[in-house]
């Protein structure tokens, strides 16, 4: 049997205020989890996280999870203000088992607005696997703005990466070298066309455009 976790620890730094409703969100979403009664929101909570449901002051706290059943964020928090600015606080969160980073990145959109509008705040997390299990390791990346959140999965990074073609003139260049030749398309050829003002293509572009065209010469029937 193979565990998988998920993991992640960073810090940031935001206001008392914002700290405050951080810690309230963990301890609240603490208790729900627990199955126990947190008691009332604040008004700040809620003006942050406005319900979703008239009949539930939490709801707004629970539709940041992809299961509302189980409102746990996976990491700890930690923190406190600062010896040279009281009004700022140092935080830190951390999980190292079931680290959720879809509804922290949420939480810290909808909790820290004055801070960024002085700038995103990010993490990364990692997905590790307890036995060496193709396609169980990976990881991701999350940028809170002031206007969104963006996250990406590693995986899906890759997958983009391996989509993208490499430009066939770079290719051409990468397996004969910079400076070599194409057989049949003579450097020669080239400067020549060069000097005559009919190019202004680099060699390899220079390559490439003669095969388009043979190409097309080649598919193009001429008439009888």
């Amino acid at each position: 049997m193979a565990e998988t976790y998920l993991s992640a620890s960073f810090g940031f730094t935001c206001t008392s205020a914002e700290m405050a409703l951080l810690e309230e969100a963990f301890q609240a979403a603490a208790a729900l989890n627990a199955e126990c009664e947190p008691g009332e929101p604040t008004p700040e909570l809620l003006a942050a996280l406005p319900p979703t449901d008239q009949t539930d002051r939490w709801s707004g706290l629970l539709d940041l999870f992809c299961d509302p059943a189980f409102p746990d964020f996976g990491a700890d928090l930690s923190g406190g203000n600062t010896l040279e600015a009281p009004a700022v606080c140092d935080v830190r969160i951390a999980g190292m088992i079931d680290f959720q980073p879809e509804p922290i990145g949420k939480l810290i959109h909808r909790c820290c607005r004055d801070t960024l509008k002085q700038g995103p705040i990010g993490f990364e997390w990692a997905e590790t696997c307890s036995k060496p299990r193709i396609g169980e390791f990976g990881g991701g990346w999350c940028a809170i703005h002031a206007d969104r959140v963006e996250m990406q999965l590693t995986r899906e990074g890759l997958a983009e990466a391996l989509r993208t073609e490499i430009p066939k003139a770079a290719a051409l260049a990468r397996f004969y070298g910079i400076w070599g030749d194409l057989p049949g398309h003579p450097a020669e050829d080239w400067r020549y066309e060069v000097a005559n003002g009919d190019t202004r293509l680099g060699y390899w572009d220079w390559v490439v455009n003669r095969q388009e065209v043979a190409e097309i010469l080649a598919s193009t029937p001429f008439p009888d």
